[in-house]
């Protein structure tokens, strides 16, 4: 057995703890707290997820050996290697979600992984970047420090966030601004849910295909989840949809969170190492493709 890599459930509440995020809620400006009302259920229940991987019970199918260190990490943060991997993340889905509260958003952050860890190998043997080896450093980032990733921002649409009269801009979607020898600058929207402020990181890959017309919109990458020029809104949406589950693992009470919030990049810069895929647009739909279908495990 590998050495122990999962941080407790008082560390990962610590660290979360530390982070500095830009929120607005209800059009006031706001400072994270993990006991507010709107924010506590989703922190609750990602807690719950670093307690469990330390419960003999659960040890098994909480935790994984990461393919890069040796190490035992996080399943939410491995890339399966196997048929059983695949088997006990279906195990791990069932655990933390439906009756039993949710950590929805780790199990797609999982599945952003594992489509990018294909994908980006796939890009690289025909453009001869080096994506799968900066998503490799990354990984191993992750496993290090034991992240949360959120990777459920999805694409907003214009019908819903747009106002009848007034027209379509390219700045709705996120999309790359400039290049730059050290990185990219990227602007956009994307709808996510309150557990990114209960993430280290966040995750963004694309979840439509687009043409060489549109290849600026063909985008991925990481970055912490409170870097500069991430503003988080949430309006009453937040509220009216908030859903305490109920559901209940040894005992313990998780509530449910399905509160839905705008994410807003504004001229936000991103290291070339973070980057895994810029305008390489033939490979878009893959990536979504293949991120849709990790569901299916």
């Amino acid at each position: 057995m590998g050495v122990y890599a999962v941080k407790t459930k008082e560390q990962y509440e610590e660290s979360i703890r530390d982070l500095n995020f830009l929120v607005y809620m209800w059009g006031k400006r706001g400072k994270y707290r993990a006991d507010n009302p709107v924010v506590s259920p989703s922190f609750n229940t990602l807690s719950m997820t670093y307690e469990m991987a330390h419960t003999p019970e659960y040890v098994d199918i909480a935790t994984a050996t990461s393919h890069i260190t040796g190490e035992k990490i996080s399943r939410f943060n491995h890339i399966c290697q196997c048929i059983e991997d695949l088997i006990k993340k279906d195990r791990l889905n069932k655990l933390f979600n439906g009756n039993n509260g949710s950590s929805f958003h780790r199990t797609i952050s999982a599945n952003a992984l594992n489509a990018l860890s294909l994908t980006t190998d796939e890009i690289d043997d025909k453009y001869g970047t080096d994506y799968h080896m900066r998503f490799q450093r990354y990984l191993k980032y992750v496993h290090d420090n034991d992240l949360t990733c959120n990777g459920t921002l999805s694409d907003p649409r214009e019908e819903d966030y747009l106002p009848a009269e007034r027209p379509s801009t390219d700045d709705l979607l996120m999309h790359v601004v400039e290049k730059r020898e050290k990185g990219i600058i990227v602007r956009g929207t994307k709808v996510g849910e309150i557990d990114a402020l209960n993430s280290h990181e966040i995750i963004i890959v694309p979840t439509s295909s687009f043409d060489k017309n549109k290849k600026k919109y063909a985008l991925s990458f990481a970055l912490p989840s409170d870097t500069e020029g991430i503003t988080y809104l949430m309006g009453d949406e937040s509220g009216d949809t908030r859903k305490l589950g109920g559901g209940m693992i040894d005992g313990v009470r998780l509530l449910n969170q399905d509160s839905k919030m705008l994410c807003l990049f504004d001229n936000v810069f991103v290291p070339w190492e973070r980057v895994f895929m810029c305008e390489e647009h033939d490979f878009s739909e893959q990536m979504a493709e293949m991120f849709k279908y990790s569901f299916c495990f």
